[in-house]
């Protein structure tokens, strides 16, 4: 939507504006979910406290993307599917788990494969999940205090997911080499 701003350090609100140079020293630049978001100070900060909460939980890096990647695909988030398809390669990530990932297709390792499920059933089920579900994810090794941790995951790439659809964000430069398209059924709802 062309009549919100992504915001640089000199044009963010002034209590944004040294969230998003921090954000910028941390990765290199201010992507463009969280300039849009400087618009809201509290907006910003709340995102950013999120955000470091989940990157302090108990799953690995690797685990983390790619919580954040199938929130992403679930809620058909073209902008968030291709950052986090950047940042799962910055970690190594093997191609084919993410192109399966990205693909919602069969996933070899159970560990991710239940991560994944989780995340679906949360999402498609409205946090309505089957005794199934639990019971694979805690099978696969992860913990209950774990559970707590992917609904903070989802919770905040969902807050991600929903500002850049609404606004319909531009990939930033770094992104653009990692497109995805929402599959069909998403795409008559955007």
């Amino acid at each position: 939507m062309s009549n919100f701003t992504i915001h640089t350090e000199n044009t963010a609100p002034s209590e944004s504006a040294p969230m998003l140079a921090q954000l910028a020293a941390a990765i290199g630049f201010a992507p463009n979910i969280f300039a849009a978001t400087a618009e809201s100070s509290p907006a910003l900060a709340g995102l950013m406290a999120i955000n470091g909460s989940f990157a302090a939980s108990s799953f690995t890096p690797e685990e983390q993307q790619l919580i954040l990647m199938a929130t992403s695909v679930e809620n058909g988030c073209v902008y968030c599917v291709a950052g986090h398809t950047l940042m799962s390669k910055g970690l190594d990530i093997s191609d084919d788990v993410v192109q399966a990932m990205r693909n919602k297709q069969f996933i070899s390792n159970p560990r991710y494969a239940a991560l994944r499920e989780m995340v679906g059933a949360l999402i498609h089920h409205r946090g309505r999940i089957s005794e199934t579900t639990m019971t694979n994810f805690l099978e696969q090794g992860y913990s209950k205090a774990q559970f707590f941790e992917l609904v903070l995951g989802v919770s905040v790439k969902t807050f991600t997911n929903y500002v850049s659809n609404a606004l319909t964000l531009q990939l930033d430069d770094a992104f653009t080499p990692y497109r995805w398209e929402r599959p069909a059924d998403l795409k008559k709802t955007a």
